[in-house]
């Protein structure tokens, strides 16, 4: 992973303002290569991620493995997870909702569960993710809601990030632009990612 994929990756995790203990177990549901799994085993005790398709990187490790199934039906037992992490697979699902109940099925008691989401109507992500490689992501106040379905007491945020590959020399450059889209008032409902933190 190059410096600017995972400073990408780091800084998504980082935008969540959420304070893991080291001990918990945690579930990486639409975890893709692995790659995010990786870097959460490191703060937390246990990840198991999981995918609708394997991945070639998938490598189980030491607190750390991988399962393909679907996240809109888990085969894990309720509240086995002190955290599930889902970050850009919920618009990928046929029932979101569905989904989001599995989230909190699988959580223990004071559980959280850390949703992301890219925003439609963040105009980088509208022109290169929705109109030439039609992801269908949710508007802010789609996310919002259909969070607020199952966790009614999300708490929500949104942030800037990008990946771009083979643009590392540029990193200190995006950082300064990224945060300074963050602190334009109004500008909130257009950055690029939407959050929620919520604790069952």
């Amino acid at each position: 992973m190059g410096d600017g994929e995972l400073r990408y990756r780091e800084r998504c995790l980082r935008k969540l303002d959420f304070r893991f203990r080291g001990d918990e177990r945690l579930l990486d549901a639409g975890c893709g290569d692995g790659g995010v799994s990786r870097l959460l085993r490191a703060r937390v005790a246990e990840v198991v991620g999981v995918d609708v398709e394997p991945s070639p990187a998938w490598r189980d490790e030491d607190g750390l493995r991988f399962l393909t199934a679907s996240a809109e039906d888990l085969p894990c037992e309720g509240a086995s997870f002190d955290v599930v992490h889902s970050k850009d697979s919920l618009h990928h699902m046929q029932d979101g909702e569905r989904a989001l109940a599995e989230y909190r099925r699988v959580l223990r008691p004071g559980g959280t569960a850390l949703v992301i989401e890219g925003n439609r109507f963040n105009p980088v992500f509208y022109v290169h993710m929705t109109r030439m490689l039609g992801h269908e992501h949710f508007p802010q106040h789609r996310f919002r809601s259909l969070v607020r379905g199952v966790f009614p007491n999300a708490r929500f945020g949104a942030f800037e990030a990008h990946y771009v590959p083979g643009a590392d020399r540029l990193l200190p450059l995006q950082q300064l632009v990224e945060e300074g889209l963050e602190r334009l008032p109004g500008l909130g409902r257009f950055l690029s990612y939407n959050f929620a933190v919520a604790t069952r």
